[in-house]
């Protein structure tokens, strides 16, 4: 009975410092994002982020090795949410579900991503979309055509994101997914045209 009670205490102190360290690695990400809202991101120091998140500098080294891993983490955090959220919609009938789960579930990052953007950081949002989505390929699957097939939405995924981001947002989630449908429609119809012409050489 003791060492089953024993065994609890463990768990719950072990789930307890696992939530501890999440709410200050949120902590962390946000001052770097608001600091990045207010100076160049190479003027920001260490000090400024843990002062701003009120954590101690253990804290920070504990969970990051530098400002570039904070913004690589939180970026691979965001995408493995959006694509989590595309996931459950890849099955779908009809693809507008795909792409208003995209645009519903970007929109809500949308602040965080234009200050990324606006400190030019584009390459670093890209690479780390494309990591991500590439890691959840299966090994057996890893294909050089697939491969870049994936290379090629994950682009159009993010420019698509980044210019309505940057001209306010101004379209519904609703219009821009119907941009999307249209664009993937139209893909597929190329491809298909394209396949025919092959066969009939």
């Amino acid at each position: 009975m003791a060492e089953k009670q024993h065994r609890k205490n463990k768990e719950i102190l072990r789930l307890s410092n696992e939530e501890s360290n999440r709410f200050t690695k949120e902590c962390i990400e946000t001052a770097l994002l608001e600091l990045m809202n207010e100076k160049e991101f190479k003027e920001i120091s260490i000090t400024d982020i843990v002062t701003r998140a009120g954590v101690s500098r253990s804290a920070y080294y504990r969970n990051y090795s530098s400002k570039k891993d904070i913004l690589n983490k939180y970026l691979n955090t965001i995408v493995e949410t959006i694509t989590d959220s595309l996931e459950s919609h890849r099955n779908d009938d009809n693809d507008f579900n795909f792409w208003l789960s995209l645009f519903t579930r970007a929109r809500t990052y949308a602040d965080k991503f234009l200050i990324l953007l606006k400190a030019g950081f584009d390459g670093i949002i890209l690479s780390s979309a494309n990591e991500t989505v590439l890691d959840r390929i299966p090994k057996e699957n890893d294909l050089a055509s697939e491969k870049y097939e994936i290379y090629f939405w994950i682009g159009a995924f993010y420019n698509l994101l980044r210019e309505w981001v940057l001209s306010g947002m101004k379209e519904s989630d609703e219009e821009m997914a119907a941009i999307g449908q249209r664009m993937s429609a139209n893909f597929s119809l190329q491809a298909h045209y394209h396949l025919n012409l092959d066969d009939s050489r």
